[in-house]
């Protein structure tokens, strides 16, 4: 028994060819031009820390929660929960999980939080983090710093 892929194969790239031609000059400048505008866009600096580098915390309200880390005495990240999680009355514990066993978190992926009570943990749903710059670092208030 032997089986003709050759029928499949030329409508499949027929097809292609079709929505390639139907692309009109303006259109395909346009996608030109798009490529271009991303590969010349400035990239956002990547910003990490690792867990076992964080030197202080404050939990500033029930889904926001700001890490001092050891890279510098200026390096706070700001990581903010999609769930009112956290207890500012509290003295509750936060867990951090590093996600995939690495230490060094770079994104909201990187790590897992939970806030430890006395019946067990509660998960925080981190919406996203970043590194807070010299400036907004400056302008938190006393109470707030970590």
């Amino acid at each position: 028994m032997s089986l003709n892929f050759a029928a499949p194969v030329a409508a499949l790239a027929a097809l292609t060819l079709a929505g390639c031609a139907a692309n009109t000059p303006g259109q395909q400048a346009n996608a030109a031009s798009g490529v271009m505008a991303a590969a010349t866009a400035p990239a956002q600096e990547r910003a990490c820390f690792r867990v076992s580098g964080i030197r202080g915390q404050k939990i500033v309200d029930r889904s926001t929660v700001l890490f001092r880390t050891s890279v510098g005495p200026q390096d706070v990240f700001r990581v903010d929960m999609r769930n009112a999680c956290l207890s500012t009355a509290t003295s509750d514990p936060l867990v951090l999980i590093p996600s995939g066993g690495a230490d060094v978190i770079c994104d909201r992926m990187d790590l897992d939080i939970k806030v430890s009570t006395p019946i067990g943990a509660t998960p925080c749903l981190i919406q996203g983090m970043r590194k807070l710059n010299a400036a907004e670092v400056a302008a938190l208030p006393s109470n707030q710093r970590p």
